[in-house]
Order: structure tokens, then sequence, then C-alpha cells
């Protein structure tokens, strides 16, 4: 006699096994099963920008790129148009927007894997098999502003890490222009909550009344499918930090009112147009705070680049410069990040020649000589400046945060990792316990210390400076 059937027997069954065999069987190829999280499921509203903010590993891209794909799949905003919708991708760099929205693991290839980029002279395109096209942008350069300017109207945008586009506020404003397609366009950014002035103006207009502008959030422990020991990493890194607070939990941070620095102060000072910047330096230098070890635990090599003007006369138009009389000093570059020895001192003479400085300047507390033989080792022609750290950062920098209250330094452009390490060192914390390592701050300090401050030991080596004055 057969056993009678009890909902019981359901639990001896393998449903994942199950749906999956059904899912290749009764889904076309390439379908996803996806079950959003409550921070990944868009707005109900009709909106126009949606905000979804959230710390490392909150799952940010998934929905960006799903959305995005839906889109480009729905109905036509633009009939005339191949596909029905011509739409954008901007990251922080071009090179971002086409590896984390395209190509990564959550990317859009992982909902339409029938897609083709297209790198051609007018740009490049992101292109679903009906036709619709997405352009490719960067907001690194002014010349990727300027693309951005002349890429045509659009549809839909998907703006990735926009707090850490370099150029947000011009970026930002043209892809608005250019948000006119169709009886809805909108744009779903997808960011961490870095307290740039966009991406506050932003949360202050989602809070008014019958807002176009949405916000959802999310923390790193919202996203059960991040791999336990990437929440570990990071948890080590930022686990009970200010800037985990931001990193992890996702929250947009005020200014620290125990830091030296502001996000207002750059934004005050900032260089933004290249017709502001000086035509000739009369010294260019490169700072750098070296990593001493080689493994994945290692931090960071801080590598910065600037400009000194003895006598600045500000260009009519930048109203808010100051002491114009006295020097100034201009951060051209940050080339920071995490090397191998042999590959900082590479990257050092990398930006000594593309920017034609006069010196390096590096601390020699930390590894002795290792700056100056790293950097002879692939060009010894080079002038090295050795400075040794005789007090500690807090005080060391205090005098750099004074000439940035004066309005002697100005960021050329923008530059969202050391900016973000400059505001989030907080002289009165154990930086130990905080784990944090603001190597670019360091090499910044040393850099403007050098340029505009001085009063730091000295040891010169002994390769000639037969460099003429820098000139960008």
């Amino acid at each position: 006699m057969s056993e009678l059937w009890t909902p019981e027997a359901d639990l001896d069954l393998d449903w994942d096994l199950i749906l999956k065999v059904a899912s290749e069987v009764l889904l076309p190829p390439g379908t996803q099963i996806w079950e959003p999280l409550p921070h990944q499921i868009p707005p109900e509203t009709k909106w126009m920008i949606w905000m979804l903010m959230g710390g490392r590993g909150t799952g940010k891209t998934a929905p960006g790129a799903k959305t995005m794909d839906e889109h480009m799949k729905g109905p036509p905003c633009a009939p005339h148009m191949p596909g029905g919708h011509h739409a954008a991708i901007i990251g922080p760099t071009l090179g971002d927007a086409v590896t984390s929205c395209i190509e990564g693991e959550s990317g859009i290839r992982k909902w339409e894997p029938n897609i083709k980029v297209r790198s051609l002279p007018g740009g490049t395109l992101c292109i679903w098999p009906n036709g619709a096209v997405a352009k490719v942008f960067g907001a690194y350069t002014p010349e990727d502003v300027e693309r951005l300017r002349a890429g045509g109207n659009r549809c839909f945008v998907w703006a990735e890490e926009a707090a850490a586009w370099r150029y947000l506020e011009e970026a930002w404003d043209h892809m608005r222009f250019g948000l006119r397609i169709g009886p809805w366009p909108r744009v779903i950014c997808t960011t961490t909550p870095k307290p740039r002035a966009k991406i506050k103006e932003l949360v202050k207009e989602s809070l008014e009344p019958n807002s176009a502008v949405v916000i959802t959030t999310g923390t790193t422990d919202d996203n059960p499918h991040l791999p336990e020991h990437i929440r570990k990493d990071l948890y080590r890194k930022y686990g009970g930090t200010r800037l985990g607070q931001q990193e992890l939990l996702g929250r947009l941070l005020e200014d620290n009112p125990n830091a030296l620095w502001t996000y207002e102060n750059f934004e005050l000072y900032r260089i933004r147009e290249d017709s502001f910047i000086p035509v000739h330096f009369d010294r260019i230098v490169v700072g750098v705070d070296p990593s001493v070890i080689d493994d994945e635990n290692s931090d960071e090599t801080g590598i910065i680049v600037g400009g000194l003007v003895r006598h600045w006369n500000a260009p009519p138009g930048f109203t808010n410069a100051m002491n114009a009389t006295l020097p100034h000093a201009f951060i051209l570059d940050d080339l920071s990040g995490t090397y191998t020895t042999h590959e900082w001192g590479q990257q050092v003479v990398y930006a000594v020649n593309k920017y034609k400085a006069n010196r390096v300047v590096g601390e020699i507390n930390n590894g002795g000589d290792l700056v100056k033989n790293n950097i002879h080792v692939v060009d010894a022609s080079i002038p090295f400046k050795a400075v040794t750290a005789t007090r500690g950062k807090s005080i060391r920098a205090e005098p750099v945060s004074t000439v940035y209250e004066q309005g002697r330094v100005h960021h050329v452009g923008n530059l969202p990792l050391l900016e973000d390490q400059m505001v989030s060192f907080d002289p009165t914390l154990d930086r130990e316990k905080e784990k944090f390592s603001p190597d670019r701050m360091d090499a910044l300090v040393w850099l403007v210390t050098d340029m505009l401050v001085g009063n730091i030991q000295v040891t010169r080596s002994k390769a000639a400076d037969t460099r003429t004055k820098g000139r960008r």
C-alpha cells in the first residue's frame, strides 16, 4: 500500500535544486532570480532622482544595474530612436563606469548577457540587443565634463558613486540639463554618503514636501549575501571609528568639529576652471609618505603633487582669494594607492616626469633612506629632500591647516580620497585605536610644509637639481 502524501513530505524535497532546474527550463537564458533587499527596491512614488546611499558592501550596484536594464527594455521613451531609449552611465572615471556598472559581478551584463560595449570616436557605448543605447562617461577631468555636456539628451541616467566624482558639481549639472527625453526622465544615484556639497544639497531637497528626490539607505550588515571574510575585513578597518559610520552604516556625516579641515574650506578655495590655474609655477614638488611593508595588509603610499606660486594674482571672477601677495600652493594630483615598494617608486618617478617636478620630499623616520633609494633605482637624477618628523602628526598638520584657512592652498578639481582623509583626521583621537592611517594626508602635509610653512629638519640627496622651473 502506497504512503499517503502529507505536507511534511515537502520537507524532504531539495527546493533549491527544483528551482534551479525549473528556471533553466522555463526562463529565457540569462534570466536572473533575484530577491531584492528592502533598500534595493525602487520607490513607489514618481521619483526623478532615486539616491541609494549605503556603506561598503551594502549592495548598491545590483539595483542600479537591474533598474537601468529594466528601463532600457521597457516602453520606449523616444519611439524614433533605436530601442526607444538614449541613456547615460556615469562613474568616477570612464574605467570605473565600465568595470563596475557594466562588466562587474553585479553589473548590467549580469541581467543582460548580450549587451555590447563599443569604444568609438564619439565615445563609449553600451548597446542592448533591442538597440537601446547608453553612453558611458567619467567625471574625472574637465574633458570628461565637456564630453558629458556635448553627449546629447537622455531619458535615464545611472550615476555610480557620485560622491567620488572629481568634478561632481559640473558633471551633475550637465547631466541634469540633458535629462529631458520622454515623459519621465529619471536618475538612479548609487553612492557612499560622503558629505560633498552636492550630496548634502540632494539630501536637503529630498526632505521638501512632494520632493522628486527619494533616498533609501542601507548598511553593510543589511546585505546577507556579502561574503563573511569581506564583512570581517571591513569591520577590522572601520569598526568603531567615525569614518565607519559612513563606510559601514551609510550615514551622511557632518564636519567633525575637532578636525583641522572642512569640506567647506576645500570648496571655498577650490580651482575648477583650467583658466584659473597658474601658467607658471615657481616650484613643483611631489610629497611622499611611504608604505614600508609589501603584503596585503600594507598601508597606502601617499603620493601628492603640488605647485608653488610666490606671487599669485587671482584672475577676474575668482573672488575667494586671500593674501594674494603671499605664496600660494596648488594641489595638482593625488596618485596615492596600495603599491609594492617597486611600484610606488615607479609611480613617484612618473609623477615627477608628468609634472616636471623640481624635487621629491619624503619622510625618513619610517624606513630610513627607503624613499630616496627606491626613487633613485628608477631615476638617479631626481632631486630628493628628506624630512625628519620631530613632532607628532597633529602638531605638524596644524600650521598646514592654518594656510588652508588663509585661502593659500587650492585643490585643483576634486581630490575625494585625499579630502576624505583630511576631514576624517581627528587630532583628539588615538589613531591606533581608530585604525586610521592618513597616508595621503601625511604626504600632503610634507608637501605644503615644504612649499609654504618651512621649519622642518631636512637632509638633501646629492643628486643635482638640474631641472628647469616647474611648469604644468
